[in-house]
């Protein structure tokens, strides 16, 4: 999800951040139902078709408690695991609406939207594991305990970038 793509695969929140992709809040330092609206309109036509949101469990809490002005769910869709006729998924490793801090000048990207035939993920083929006949301590004595070393090689990148939109409600601290 965010990692930087040097030590570890490039996490699709790390490749949006600062690109085209990015929309802004529509109401500057805050969450609203419009945010949804505006970032599921600003995904081009092409990739709409095979869509879904991406969000933390807070943000995902927040946009169940919309409320329309009569006081019923603006998006009831979300306790089935839908967000305006589109799957939505949960990604604990995304900042969130509880993220969101006023006193602080952060980028707090929310909320994703995509085609996720965009986002790649690919494995080595093999994992290679070694067999450790002896274990030694932190004295440089053995522990009488046999170990074994395991790796892989595992990337990630987003290939369209264009499939994506992701949502910034940037913060700035008033000092």
């Amino acid at each position: 999800t965010t990692g930087a793509g040097e030590t570890e695969p490039t996490g699709f929140v790390t490749a949006l951040a600062g690109t085209a992709s990015e929309i802004p809040a529509t109401a500057g330092e805050a969450f609203g139902a419009a945010d949804v609206y505006a970032l599921q309109n600003a995904l081009p036509a092409r990739f709409q078709p095979k869509a879904q949101w991406c969000a933390a469990l807070p943000t995902i809490n927040d946009i169940a408690q919309f409320e329309t002005t009569n006081g019923a769910r603006l998006f009831p869709e979300v306790a089935t695991g839908q967000l305006l006729l589109r799957p939505l998924n949960e990604c604990s490793n995304m900042a969130s609406t509880d993220d969101v801090n006023g006193g602080e000048t952060a980028d707090n990207l929310i909320l994703c939207y995509g085609d996720w035939s965009g986002f790649v993920i690919a494995d080595r083929i093999g994992t290679t594991i070694e067999i450790i006949p002896q274990v030694f301590g932190t004295n440089q004595r053995p522990t009488g305990q046999r170990g074994a070393f395991m790796w892989f090689r595992t990337g990630s990148k987003v290939v369209v970038p264009q499939a994506f939109r992701i949502l910034n409600v940037a913060t700035t601290a008033i000092s």
